[in-house]
Formats: structure tokens, sequence, C-alpha cells
């Protein structure tokens, strides 16, 4: 997988294979994989909030010590699984890179469909899932930030070269 992905980003992403977390790439850096021109800043991880998995992820990025963006250093702050369970939404600064994990970004189906209808791309081996671009669309949309409405244009313009067979 480099399809234009930076280095950190194939490092986060093969941390989290590795260590078989479950997850769907979403956001600025599943535009990217799908052909689009954003450069993102963070990787967007939609993922499965079963305990398991939460304690997979958690101990995945410990030794990169994840602490929320903006949390002042003094504050203390619990890296585990327990935190991933409760939380939907964690924006994280880590040693090799900012990560956002969702457990139900809005404009997203339910986990399990997210994942049934993910793009899959091989990494290592291991399949990466990457959210598809009507999932993309449904997301940007319901973020409804300026941004995004260049992103669903951009979107839907790769969506209709991919059917026309061009892209």
């Amino acid at each position: 997988m480099s399809l234009g992905v930076p280095v950190e980003f194939v490092r986060l992403i093969r941390l989290l294979t590795e260590a078989d977390c479950d997850f769907v790439i979403v956001g600025g850096l599943a535009l990217s994989i799908h052909g689009g021109d954003y450069v993102t800043v963070d990787v967007d991880f939609a993922f499965n909030r079963r305990r398991e998995n939460a304690r997979l992820i958690a101990r995945a990025l410990q030794p990169y010590g994840p602490r929320p963006v903006g949390f002042a250093p003094d504050l203390p702050f619990v890296w585990d699984e327990q935190t991933v369970m409760n939380s939907s939404m964690l924006t994280l600064e880590t040693a090799i890179g900012r990560v956002d994990l969702l457990a139900e970004p809005a404009g997203a189906p339910n986990y399990e469909v997210l994942k049934n209808r993910a793009t899959v791309f091989k990494l290592d081996g291991k399949d990466v899932y990457v959210a598809s671009i009507d999932d993309l669309i449904s997301m940007k949309r319901a973020a409804g930030r300026q941004k995004d409405l260049g992103h669903i244009a951009e979107l839907e313009t790769l969506k209709r070269l991919i059917e026309e067979g061009q892209a």
C-alpha cells in the first residue's frame, strides 16, 4: 500500500494490522487512497467497539504515548482498553503521528455494514479496509464542514470515473 500514503501513516496502519485490530480507514486518508488529492495530517480509523478489539488497539498504541490532542501534559490520562471502550471519538497525538479513533462516525452505517462495504487493500499480506466512496460521501455530508463540500465533489467525480472504467 503506497498509493501516495505518507510513510508515518503506513506505519500506523501496519501497527494496527499487525496487532489484529479491527478497523476501517475513513476521513481524508481514505479519500486519498481512493485517488483524491487531499493531503491530511492525521489518520482516521473507525473501529469495532468490542472489548477485545479495544484491548488490542490500546496495547498497539501504548508504546507511542497516546494522549488527547491539546490535553495539558501535567494532567493525568489513562490509556487503556476502558478508555477506548468509553469513547465514541478520541483525537490522539502519538509519537508516530496523530490518530483519530471513531467508534460511531457521523453519517456512517453501523460498523459491520461500513466494513462489509469497504474497499480492501493488502498491506504485508493482511487486509486493510478503506471506507467505500459512498460511505465517505455520507460521512462528509454529515460532517458538514466547508472543506467537506469539495471532498464530496471530488468523491462523486472519482465514483463516476470508476463506474465509467476511467479510474
